[in-house]
């Protein structure tokens, strides 16, 4: 595995992207696991992979792989793979050295979700969205991202537009050891319904500049209840 002076920086484990792209000829993988409960219903992600490729300074493509996916509650179980995605990342702003730490980095997301997954699980329609991400340096320990989005979803057999924001604190707790607390939201979170907020913290550990482990956990703030989640993962590159 080669080195690189600049150490390994990933979109897990929280829900915010991270304003970078992916060094061109480098390919970045991560994955993971996540439990969650919500009301009745137990679900549990296996795999959660996204590979990333970088081809230019400014852009990467990236390929979700997505997850196997377990479903349990007391009505029924099911269990399929969830839906491929594929898109881009474009680099719009980076942060050189001396520069103003006001003016954040920032990258624009594009891509889809093809209908590829198990019936029960997946959508059986393609869903396009974007995604702008910012980053800010605001010392040597502390540092703020955003996310702003859109998806035009599919579900219970209609289509919605759904809004996508998140905000995140990240701390270096030393070198290879960083925290982060997050609020994120989904405008709506389906169809028929109101919104959904979250809140999330974890850890993630460089073990070297190229392989970070993670954890993290994190509630929904709406009804039911109980609503919480909490995941492990591993991120390397080649």
């Amino acid at each position: 595995m080669a080195q690189e002076s600049e150490p390994l920086k990933t979109d897990r484990p929280d829900f915010t992207e991270g304003a970078w792209t992916i060094t061109p000829g480098r390919i970045q993988v991560e994955m993971g696991y996540t439990f969650s409960r919500v009301g009745e219903q137990d679900e549990q992600d296996f795999g959660e992979l996204l590979i990333r490729l970088g081809i230019l300074p400014w852009l990467e493509g990236r390929l979700g792989l997505k997850s196997f996916v377990v479903l349990q509650d007391p009505t029924a179980d099911r269990s399929g793979l969830d839906d491929l995605t594929i898109g881009f990342k474009v680099r719009l702003h980076r942060q050189s050295e001396g520069s103003s730490a006001a003016i954040p980095r920032v990258t624009l997301g594009v891509g889809a979700a093809l209908p590829t997954g198990a019936s029960e699980i997946g959508s059986s329609e393609v869903v396009p969205g974007t995604k702008v991400t910012a980053g800010w340096d605001l010392s040597d320990r502390f540092s703020v991202g955003s996310n702003v989005g859109w998806l035009y979803g599919y579900a219970e057999g209609e289509r919605f537009h759904q809004g996508i924001a998140s905000v995140v604190l990240g701390y270096s707790l030393s070198d290879p050891l960083t925290g982060y607390v997050e609020w994120y939201g989904l405008f709506p979170e389906n169809p028929g319904g109101g919104s959904g907020n979250y809140v999330d913290g974890g850890l993630a550990w460089l073990l070297n500049p190229n392989l970070q482990i993670d954890w993290r956990i994190g509630a929904g703030l709406q009804d039911p209840s109980p609503n919480w989640f909490t995941g492990v993962g591993l991120s390397f590159r080649l």
